[in-house]
């Protein structure tokens, strides 16, 4: 899986929670998050740093130190409006993230409710979950995503779970 095809099936299966999500396209969308993340969060930083040195100067002008002129109050809604984008991107990567989680941790065969270790402060269960290889058959939550990679093992695609393993 490419980078492009990965980030594709990321932004398709946006509200996903079903089915599987292979490593690949798990990890090249961890690298796509950061690529994307921290350019915005900078020009995020200079565009806030920006709208609040004048309104704090349009304070400290202002005879009554406490309103805010009307160049203060646009500057104050511009303020609102970008940390409001701000949030909803967030809220759009977040989501994103935990699709991708959970479907990765259907291809290991476990439940995406692990998740949940990560809010007392137990995230490496899950984390070392998913740095686990996919079950190479379907499992309960859907198909093998690496199917078709698989059909060049042989004797090994067709072994019950936990019978053997591939030769590496």
């Amino acid at each position: 899986m490419t980078f492009g095809q990965a980030i594709k099936n990321v932004f398709a299966n946006l509200k996903n929670f079903r089915g599987r999500a292979r490593r690949a396209e798990f990890w090249w969308f961890y690298l796509f998050i950061a690529l994307v993340s921290i350019p915005v969060s900078i020009a995020a930083s200079f565009v806030v740093a920006a709208i609040i040195a004048p309104m704090v100067a349009d304070l400290d002008a202002n005879a009554n130190g406490d309103m805010l002129s009307p160049e203060g109050q646009r500057l104050f809604g511009t303020f609102v409006a970008v940390i409001g984008l701000g949030f909803v991107f967030g809220l759009l990567i977040f989501a994103m993230t935990l699709a991708v989680w959970v479907r990765r941790l259907h291809d290991v065969g476990q439940s995406g409710h692990w998740l949940w270790l990560s809010l007392v402060g137990l995230s490496i269960v899950p984390l070392i979950m998913v740095m686990m290889d996919g079950q190479p058959r379907d499992n309960q939550y859907g198909p093998d995503p690496k199917a078709a990679e698989r059909t060049g093992m042989g004797q090994w695609a067709q072994q019950p779970p936990g019978v053997g393993s591939p030769p590496s």
